[in-house]
């Protein structure tokens, strides 16, 4: 695959490889001396500084070493998109800039209308989610889940997946109650919507995702126990003050992203790259 790459990457003869979080293309890259910016969200755990409950301290451990395996040796630049902003541990070769959103979110008017929104993107073990939304004296519109055939949920609209019919209700939600998946937070965070996240187990980044959220004030989490009613209530009381909270966040870095990648472009010089360090002299970037 590397070989295959790199033999495509010299057809085109690029000044500078752009990579999201994947382990082929800076490989290929760096075989033919291109330099490489490895832009991504998952990086933010080993680029920057943050605190942690002792009992994420393990699976922050773990996920940091997959990280480091998968992400670039010596990129030129690492940029980290992300909607919380710790510091950073090496300045000089890392910068952190809020979400890149598509342009279909970003083009979208929000509206608060009265359904809450609900996205989980597994279904495995979410058969509790339905009955703790029908307890609650609320309107919900759900994604992702089939309709339970126990008895009748006035409140809650099940509907098939549909990405304008899901844009559409997201961008009218009066709150948001996801799985703690980056793109959905950031998109909902863009548009206004309190969170209500609850990570999917087993996955640390997301566990992170939750907690800035909550440590920010830009939503509330569940973690470590299932969704509940009682939950859905307390959070829909403060959604408002998290709503009040998301008006001054920022929450769109596509501007900032294009203007770290420029400011590269001027230093990346294949010919000076390709005279560097053979690949197997390269050391791994230190977390």
């Amino acid at each position: 695959v590397v070989r295959s790459l790199a033999h495509s990457f010299e057809e085109h003869d690029p000044d500078l490889v752009i990579t999201d979080f994947e382990a082929f293309s800076p490989r290929a890259a760096r075989r033919i001396g291109v330099p490489v910016i490895s832009l991504n969200h998952q990086q933010v755990l080993t680029e920057t500084n943050y605190l942690l409950p002792a009992r994420y301290r393990l699976a922050s451990w773990l996920t940091k070493s997959v990280i480091s395996c998968i992400a670039p040796r010596r990129p030129e630049h690492v940029l980290l998109t992300s909607f919380f902003f710790p510091d950073l541990k090496h300045p000089e070769r890392a910068t952190l800039v809020p979400p890149i959103l598509r342009s279909a979110v970003r083009s979208r008017t929000p509206e608060t209308r009265d359904h809450v929104l609900v996205y989980y993107n597994q279904t495995d073990g979410t058969g509790h989610v339905p009955q703790a939304l029908r307890e609650v004296d609320a309107s919900f519109i759900a994604y992702n889940f089939d309709p339970p055939d126990d008895g009748h949920y006035d409140n809650v609209t099940f509907k098939e997946p549909s990405l304008e019919g899901f844009l559409r209700d997201l961008a009218t939600s009066r709150a948001v109650i996801c799985t703690a998946g980056f793109t959905l937070m950031s998109e909902a965070m863009h548009l206004g919507k309190p969170l209500l996240v609850v990570p999917n187990g087993g996955v640390f980044e997301q566990a992170l995702n939750a907690l800035m959220l909550w440590r920010e004030g830009l939503g509330r989490a569940v973690l470590g126990e299932p969704l509940s009613s009682q939950a859905i209530r307390d959070f829909l009381v403060q959604a408002p003050a998290y709503r009040a909270r998301l008006a001054d966040w920022r929450t769109c870095g596509n501007d900032d992203a294009v203007a770290c990648i420029e400011r590269f472009l001027p230093d990346a010089d294949p010919a000076a790259s390709r005279s560097g360090p053979a690949a197997s002299e390269m050391m791994p970037v230190q977390a």
